[in-house]
């Protein structure tokens, strides 16, 4: 845990219009955010997940709070954002319209999703029974952008420590005796319907092949592959290995540090693992995590994990509440030097 002294203390946590709480933060301040904003769906008819009157008020709604999160992050700072598929371009267009760069599409694949589509069951058209409006959803996406950073990545991260993602503290953990992974832009959760799109084969095992130099490529003749014969990369893993493997939110995951017979209401609960890993991603050691759209506080609870100060704020009281004595538990838990049982670790799939 990061002992040096701290404007405030290890989280903050806030009620209200995340708007307002933004214009409260000083210039330049954050180091990163990490959120999972409304999507303008009315999953489950609720109210603050509504479109705000349609595509064009939704995203100048949006735009309006991202804009004030460019200002307090940091130069070169990233903020991750969950958005659905069917309105992930209207979370771009609010994105790109705040000035915030495009980075990557992080992609979670599960076999857990639901199709929310209408299944034809007619008497009048029997041809037509057993048609839907909707596949089944079988990921989510996640949004990383960055703000543009002052001269070279270099020179950015000496003067505000952030610019850079930190891979090296994501990497996934190889087999035994096998180096750990580069991380990449998928996740899975281990489901058979999941595994099923990466095929069971291991990795390169042939020699690579060192036939001339490649500067000559670009006129008629030879493809030269400008390699040096090595021996073969023994990659026994299955393809399914080298992703990240997290599960969507457990029961206990979504209660834990909740009161006995207390249970967290919130219908898009995320899971612990996955924002500690998102949170790491794009945090320096000891940073500043804020999340502007808090919900029921899985983000804050990862960021306590990880050992980083976390600033929260969202407008539902009850989803409040539940937040607080989530990242309560998990700050006073890391302070007894134990971590809950209720939460889970990342780890990779083999």
């Amino acid at each position: 845990m990061n002992k040096s002294k701290r404007p405030y203390k290890q989280y903050s946590l806030h009620r209200g219009d995340c708007l307002s709480f933004l214009k409260t933060l000083t210039s330049n301040s954050i180091d990163s955010i990490v959120t999972d904003p409304p999507g303008g769906l009315s999953f489950m008819g609720i109210d603050w997940d509504s479109d705000r009157g349609g595509r064009d008020r939704w995203i100048k709604w949006l735009t309006k709070r991202l804009t004030e999160a460019y200002r307090v992050l940091k130069p070169g700072g990233h903020l991750v954002m969950w958005t659905y598929p069917r309105t992930s371009h209207w979370t771009r267009m609010a994105l790109d319209d705040s000035g915030l760069v495009f980075v990557h599409n992080l992609i979670h694949v599960f076999g857990t999703g639901k199709s929310h589509g209408k299944i034809v069951k007619s008497t009048d058209s029997p041809e037509f029974n057993g048609f839907s409006t909707t596949l089944k959803t079988s990921y989510e996406e996640w949004v990383l952008v960055r703000k543009p950073s002052e001269g070279t990545v270099e020179r950015n991260l000496k003067k505000w420590k952030v610019g850079a993602l930190n891979v090296d503290a994501c990497a996934v953990e190889g087999a035994p005796g096998q180096p750990s992974r580069f991380p990449g832009t998928l996740v899975h959760d281990g489901s058979v319907e999941a595994l099923q799109i990466f095929p069971d084969a291991p990795g390169q095992l042939a020699r690579l092949r060192g036939d001339g130099a490649p500067m000559m490529n670009h006129v008629y003749g030879k493809m030269n592959h400008g390699t040096v014969a090595k021996p073969p990369r023994v990659d026994t893993d299955p393809s399914s290995a080298r992703f990240f493997y997290c599960t969507k939110a457990s029961r206990s995951d979504k209660n834990g540090g909740l009161p006995d017979g207390e249970t967290n209401c919130h219908p898009t609960v995320k899971s612990i693992a996955l924002m500690r890993w998102l949170c790491r991603l794009v945090t320096p050691p000891g940073g500043t995590v804020l999340d502007m759209f808090m919900g029921s506080g899985s983000t804050g609870v990862a960021a306590m994990l990880e050992g980083f100060r976390f600033l929260g704020c969202e407008l539902s009281a009850e989803y409040y509440a539940t937040a607080k004595k989530r990242i309560t538990h998990a700050w006073a838990s890391c302070m007894r030097l134990t971590r809950p049982s209720a939460f889970v670790t990342l780890k990779s799939s083999h």
